[in-house]
């Protein structure tokens, strides 16, 4: 189960902590304020909840619940390019390390990097070379609390897709070694992982050490034709609602005007269950936090968790 979220409004990262029995609309548990105006902001929280991560063009920067800067990791070599994408980071499960995704090749600062930091000072005490040339990423923590998962968009060339865990002094780094599949969710045991073509055709799970592909449902199974009449695709978003079922949207458009909507897929099975009511306000608005719960947004951009029953499995 997932423990923690965030939410940035500008000048603000919200942190909602999650209990096994609170559902309903959330209150943040700890508000941090930000020096900066960018609407959106890579950030993260320590699982305690004692200081947050950000990422700017040039940096990575620590505070506390004060706003109180601990610490900051500068992006070196120092860039001249005009429009730098930022950097992607996450604290680790027990909160000691921050992983960080450098595209240092679009800066022109040398190859890709992921890195580890310390998370109480900000040091540096790892670094692996990506081969990817990347404009964006996500990193998930795997329940083991060692490995990551690390997604590298390249747009349209596709994306990449590293294994990685940190020894103690240095990253063993595993490359999938495909371009064309993007990262969604990890289960909640770990087995699995899940992803979606990066043409957007059927989605996949995949076995979590060897890349394996266990089971593979393409949107036909959900009862659409792959951008026919509807325009339907595999939207890259859903995840695992727990061990056994996982969520997947479907996104399209019909006379300019765009729809979405969720399947959930029995994994014991690989048979989609049918719709899954989630009521997101649009196709990213879902994240499933493995225990048989979900969120979305409120109208405020706060969270809402809701949990899974009957009456939320269509026919």
């Amino acid at each position: 189960m997932k423990l923690t979220t965030t939410r940035y409004l500008p000048g603000k990262i919200h942190a909602y902590k999650f209990s096994r029995s609170v559902c309903g609309p959330l209150e943040p548990e700890a508000i941090y304020k930000v020096n900066c105006s960018e609407k959106n902001l890579n950030h993260a929280v320590a699982p305690n909840l004692d200081r947050a991560i950000y990422t700017t063009s040039h940096s990575v920067v620590c505070i506390n619940q004060n706003s109180d800067i601990l610490w900051q990791y500068d992006l070196e070599p120092h860039s001249t390019q005009r429009h730098l994408c930022d950097c992607t980071c996450t604290f680790s499960l027990d909160g000691a390390l921050v992983w960080v995704y450098r595209p240092d090749a679009m800066a022109d600062r040398g190859s890709d990097l992921l890195v580890v930091l310390r998370a109480d000072t900000g040091q540096e005490v790892g670094r692996t070379t990506l081969n990817s040339v990347g404009e964006g990423a996500q990193l998930l923590l795997h329940p083991d609390g060692r490995h990551i998962l690390l997604d590298v968009g390249e747009g349209q060339d596709g994306v990449k897709l590293y294994r990685a865990v940190f020894t103690g002094d240095n990253i063993d780094l595993h490359s999938y070694e495909w371009d064309d599949r993007v990262l969604i969710d990890v289960a909640p045991d770990g087995r699995w992982f899940m992803t979606v073509d990066h043409g957007r055709y059927d989605v996949a799970f995949h076995d979590f050490l060897s890349g394996e592909v266990m089971l593979r449902v393409p949107i036909e199974a959900f009862g659409y034709e792959y951008f026919g009449d509807d325009e339907a695709c595999v939207d890259w978003n859903g995840g695992f609602l727990n061990g056994d079922i996982a969520v997947v949207t479907i996104a399209g458009e019909v006379d300019d005007q765009e729809w979405h909507c969720h399947y959930s897929i029995d994994l014991r099975s690989g048979i989609p269950c049918g719709r899954f009511e989630a009521y997101s306000r649009d196709n990213y608005d879902f994240e499933a936090l493995g225990d048989g719960t979900w969120i979305l947004s409120g109208l405020d951009g706060s969270v809402v968790r809701r949990r899974w029953s009957t009456m939320d499995q269509g026919p």
